[in-house]
């Protein structure tokens, strides 16, 4: 990939990873961490620091729920990684969840 081709870079690594994928951002573009505060910044662009803590108490807790049937979650719509994009940009809207299948069964 070339640099400043996408509009979004996720990073859950850090560090040289997270430097060197600012490269990737195009103008405009967002750079999310989950590892550290970023510290560089994308050619006209933005960066945000995303904080995740995980709880192990509470992951359980509605992995119970929706064991169980007490939580349930509406889904609109199944949409395939290539297809993302336009999941996101469509005027049309679906009721309920939009899942964004990352990997084929």
């Amino acid at each position: 990939m070339r640099c400043g081709q996408v509009d979004v870079v996720f990073d859950v690594i850090g560090g040289d990873i997270l430097d060197r994928s600012a490269a990737l951002v195009r103008p405009g573009g967002t750079l999310v961490s989950i590892a550290h505060q970023p510290t560089v910044r994308p050619d006209d662009g933005q960066t945000v620091f995303f904080v995740v803590e995980p709880d192990r108490v509470r992951l359980a807790d509605l992995a119970r729920r929706l064991r169980d049937g007490r939580l349930r979650v509406r889904v609109g719509e199944v949409r395939s990684l290539a297809d993302a994009p336009a999941a996101f940009t469509s005027r049309q809207r679906v009721p309920g969840r939009t899942i964004i299948r990352v990997a084929e069964d």
